[in-house]
């Protein structure tokens, strides 16, 4: 059972979810009482509204306005699993709008792009011996799904503040025989209270749902400390949509310009989703600088929307 400490501290999702019905007449009274807009009539937001409540992901993001570990793995996967069946986490065909989620929805394919270049810069620290960290770890993809064919023993340590999350991640260790080198523990992100600890740190999901620029800052500061002298950061970040003051990092003629209004009308207007926290590369990189990071480098996905960094601690 989830503890009050734990509904607390969980930024992504609901411990305790609402009932659908209840958040269903909630959205429904507010896209009404705002009248149609300037891309999308109320008629068209309640049409989508009621496709969401037709599919299992479409329900749990219009009740949490977030993800948790078991359907970030899912959105994750989908291009190795769902697009290759057809088939959804019911065994269903996938509906049109679950289809435009997983398969069309710019900030969707950027992050399933960063989990790839997640899993090609952590796999250069499968070494024997390594202790790899993932912070949160969600279902602990980003290291569970590595190649260890290469070693004989290594630590991988899983931490989240979300108990059934832990749960699941205990599960995918089991079914990818790694129970042996996986432990888990329920903490809280920015109390690791560890030095010196970890050869890698690979952290996805925490900065975008934390709109605090000093807090990140901090927990970059306890990633710093955590890592042994050497060690590597991997993280991630979101990098705000493009203004009239500023054209931003996205590479526009990389996007589907119809896909991002539809994805806005989802995310921002029907559902509005907390991952909204955006930071530029240049402000990420001065954050991490200033808690001691060196060497840090960007890797890209195609639009440039969802950009992985990889940071080292200095050896002295």
């Amino acid at each position: 059972m989830t503890n009050k400490d734990e509904t607390d501290h969980l930024l992504s999702h609901r411990s305790n979810p609402l009932e659908l019905s209840e958040v269903v007449t909630d959205i429904q009274q507010r896209i009404t009482a705002a009248g149609d807009l300037e891309h999308v009539s109320v008629a068209q937001q309640l049409d989508l509204l009621d496709q969401l409540t037709q599919f299992d992901l479409g329900r749990f993001l219009l009740i949490n306005k977030g993800l948790n570990g078991y359907w970030t793995d899912y959105i994750l996967t989908h291009p190795w699993y769902g697009r290759k069946t057809g088939k959804n986490n019911s065994g269903d065909p996938f509906s049109k709008v679950e289809t435009f989620l997983l398969d069309q929805a710019p900030s969707l394919l950027a992050t399933q792009q960063r989990f790839e270049i997640f899993l090609r810069e952590n796999q250069k620290m499968v070494v024997n011996n390594a202790v790899l960290a993932c912070i949160p770890c969600g279902l602990m993809g980003e290291l569970l799904h590595l190649n260890f064919d290469a070693v004989d023993t290594i630590s991988l340590l899983g931490i989240d503040f979300d108990s059934e999350t832990l749960k699941e991640a205990e599960s995918l260790a089991a079914k990818r025989q790694l129970t042996d080198w996986a432990t888990f523990m329920q903490k809280d992100a920015w109390s690791l209270d560890v030095m010196n600890t970890y050869d890698l740190i690979s952290s996805n999901g925490l900065n975008i749902y934390e709109p605090d620029n000093d807090k990140v800052t901090e927990l970059y500061r306890e990633f710093h400390m955590a890592l042994k002298p050497g060690g590597k950061l991997v993280t991630s970040f979101l990098t705000p949509p493009p203004s009239d003051i500023d054209s931003g990092d996205w590479l526009m003629d990389k996007i589907d310009q119809s896909n991002l209004l539809l994805q806005k009308t989802l995310f921002v207007d029907i559902l509005g989703v907390k991952w909204q926290c955006f930071r530029s590369s240049f402000q990420t990189q001065a954050q991490l600088e200033s808690v001691g990071f060196k060497d840090i480098q960007f890797i890209y996905d195609q639009a440039h929307m969802f950009p992985t960094v990889t940071a080292i601690k200095g050896s002295v």
